[in-house]
């Protein structure tokens, strides 16, 4: 079972210090391509990063330098503590125990705009570009670019899997990022639906915010509960996640479709 979640917009610095051997260890496949991505964002004008990434003018000067920063590999972050976006903070990584941490590493796919797919080991620098941002080699879109590549390494490690699925955790953006016809012929893809039931017994769809939320809490759950079936994680399919503090009394129910 494999679990895809998406990456964030924010990020550490990525700037603690790694060895060459830690590096060599946990290089993204993706690392090449990167690399030449990273290294023409370097040599562009602020005003055109700006312009086509759709950034303001600090945050194209901060792209900017990050990519000047981008060869520097004595430095960087393992993907999973990298970024510090809603799904990352509600699943707090950092506070499981070492077999909740484990699941996690073995069975979490990240779906990077810079790097395709990634393991939660692989060690990544900072960056600031977006899955839309057409700074592709071919000038296509990121994830556009992306895609076939990421399908194509997602075949392979599910012909490893005992059992063949994915749990799609990822939002509309990431998700163009799956040829999900032809992951279908060989895994099935199980999307996962949230609602909250509300006072009254109504449900509502969540909001934007409140969605990474659940995102990141549900995968908590299934790391350190060991879940790696479908029929394992049906058994949770109408129990309460986490609450939170701004639950406010609701429950935060998900289905799988």
């Amino acid at each position: 079972m494999i679990i895809l979640i998406a990456e964030s917009k924010t990020m550490t610095a990525c700037d603690s210090h790694i060895s060459h051997e830690e590096y060599v260890a946990h290089t993204p496949p993706g690392e090449k391509i990167a690399g030449e991505i990273m290294n023409d964002v370097s040599e562009m004008p602020v005003n055109e990063i700006s312009r086509a990434a759709k950034l303001s003018l600090p945050m194209a000067q901060k792209c900017k330098r990050l990519a000047y920063e981008f060869p520097n590999k004595a430095s960087g972050e393992k993907a999973i503590e990298a970024y510090t976006g809603v799904v990352f903070k509600a699943l707090d990584f950092n506070s499981m125990k070492v077999e909740a941490k484990s699941n996690i590493s073995s069975k979490v796919r990240i779906i990077s705009s810079l790097y395709g797919l990634l393991s939660p080991t692989d060690i990544i620098k900072a960056y600031r570009l977006d899955y839309t941002t057409p700074f592709a080699p071919d000038g296509k879109s990121l994830i556009s670019y992306w895609k076939d590549k990421i399908t194509s390494r997602l075949l392979e490690e599910l012909s490893n899997e005992t059992v063949p699925v994915i749990i799609d955790l990822l939002p509309g953006d990431a998700a163009k990022g799956l040829d999900r016809k032809k992951i279908e012929k060989k895994a099935e893809i199980i999307k996962i639906d949230f609602k909250e039931l509300i006072d009254g017994g109504a449900f509502r769809t969540p909001s934007s915010n409140r969605l990474k939320e659940l995102r990141g809490h549900l995968l908590r759950e299934i790391a350190i509960r060991g879940i790696s079936s479908p029929s394992q994680l049906r058994l949770m399919e109408t129990g309460k996640l986490i609450p939170m503090e701004s639950d406010a009394g609701n429950q935060s129910l998900f289905c799988l479709k």
